[in-house]
């Protein structure tokens, strides 16, 4: 049951923050030009996200969600919230990637 509750965190945190970089890329306004700078900043925002989606992710489920048991149920949440960030690393890169290239006219599109 804890691991559960584990993986779900990492998932929800990889989903918000899939949804705060979207919503950062498309509070950034178009830039005119021959040079604008915009798609940059969309990507160095999309990127520091994926930088602090894990960081927050393993914090989170460690400080709030980590389960007051004994010692091996423990040891079994903290493995299940490690691989768990990990996969919510990957589902934010591979869903980041998906909608990059789904709305590539737009911009969402700069994020690769």
């Amino acid at each position: 049951m804890e691991s559960t509750s584990a993986y779900i965190i990492s998932l929800t945190t990889a989903l918000i923050f899939l949804l705060l970089a979207a919503i950062i890329a498309n509070a950034i306004k178009f830039e005119g030009g021959s040079n604008p700078k915009d798609p940059q900043l969309r990507k160095m925002w999309f990127w520091i996200l994926a930088i602090l989606n894990p960081a927050l992710s393993y914090l989170l489920g460690y400080f709030v969600f980590k389960p007051d048991a004994n010692m091996m149920v423990i040891n079994n949440y903290l493995n299940a919230l490690s691989i768990g960030t990990a996969i919510g690393f990957i589902v934010y890169i591979l869903l980041g990637f998906i909608l990059s290239k789904v709305f590539a006219n737009g911009k969402i599109g700069h994020w690769f």
